[in-house]
């Protein structure tokens, strides 16, 4: 077993990037996506395999005991919903009660504003690490206790000891107030064919949202499972295109084709896409008064969405608020 590393080897783990606090929102979850990230790098060299077998007292420790267990906890909970993350039980020991994760380089580099802080090949495996890293594709030399044991086992105490990973471009320990920046997710949608009105993108100077509008907003997002926080700059951008979206996201849920709620929502603000109905210029107009005098936040389907989370008709919501304008 390797000796304990000591606080200085470990303290390099510690890092917390901007760009990994503003899709998460949450310091904890930024560190760990860096914690993961160095050690799964360490994991292809060295193993060939890109899943990270560590216990959550070894976690504790590499990030200098800064986060309760509790708090780690939930911030892995919160990387594996926005799908950064993912974690299985040692499929080679029934016995071993300890976690392994995986990160998605993928959907990791899909949440960053692209071209301005990638973090690694879209589709990142051993296979193309190790041709580009011919030195590494030799055999390795493995101890007597190494081949005696099944690795989870092996390394259930500790890994071997740390190796400082290359200086990144930035770091900060303070968090930024406003989400300016517009994050893409690859979220599929199924129907995306059947869109009933043309895909437009709103510029941002068509309309500026009040910060109560937003906050509503930011609790219907909340009901539906959404993290507000990476979809604060592209609401903004794209406000006109909100309620659409919400409307979609519900669809897909309703429906059981959306797996990734926070994805759709982004990509639909993005497009515009409405939902399969066809809206008449009648209803449109009624419902853009009634959103403004938030009577109405979504509407999808023939359906209209209040901000208490109910779900009427439009006529009828028609006949009980009668556009006024």
């Amino acid at each position: 077993m390797s000796a304990v590393v000591s606080t200085e080897k470990a303290s390099v783990l510690v890092i917390l990037r901007r760009e990994y606090l503003d899709i998460t929102g949450n310091f904890c979850a930024a560190k760990l996506i860096e914690y993961f990230r160095h050690w799964t790098k360490w994991k292809l060299k060295n193993h060939r395999t890109p899943w990270v077998y560590q216990p959550l007292k070894r976690i504790y420790a590499d990030l200098m005991g800064e986060h309760s267990l509790h708090v780690i906890r939930s911030a892995i909970a919160l990387l594996e919903s926005m799908g950064i993350i993912e974690k299985q039980k040692n499929p080679g020991n029934g016995q071993d009660k300890t976690w392994q994760y995986k990160l998605h380089f993928d959907v990791l580099n899909q949440l960053l504003v692209p071209g301005k802080c990638k973090t690694e090949p879209s589709e990142f495996n051993a296979e193309q690490y190790h041709r580009s890293h011919p030195e590494t594709s030799k055999p390795q030399q493995h101890t007597a206790v190494e081949s005696g044991k099944d690795e989870g086992v092996e390394e259930s105490e500790y890994e071997p000891a740390h190796q400082a990973p290359e200086p990144e471009p930035s770091q900060t320990t303070s968090f930024v107030d406003e989400l300016e920046l517009d994050h893409s997710n690859s979220e599929i949608d199924p129907h995306e064919d059947e869109f009933s009105e043309a895909e437009v993108e709103v510029d941002s100077s068509t309309y500026k949202p009040s910060k109560h509008e937003i906050a509503e907003v930011c609790t219907e997002l909340r009901r539906l499972r959404i993290n507000p926080e990476p979809c604060l700059g592209v609401m903004k951008k794209y406000w006109a295109n909100v309620a659409g979206a919400i409307a979609r996201v519900k669809e897909g849920i309703h429906e059981g084709w959306c797996d990734n709620p926070t994805g759709l929502f982004i990509n639909s603000c993005k497009s515009g896409a409405k939902g399969k109905n066809t809206v008449t210029s009648d209803v449109s107009t009624w419902f853009e008064w009634a959103r403004k005098q938030r009577i109405a936040l979504a509407m999808s389907a023939g359906v209209v969405y209040t901000p208490d989370g109910d779900a009427v008709e439009v006529q009828e919501m028609m006949r009980r608020f009668p556009d006024e304008s």
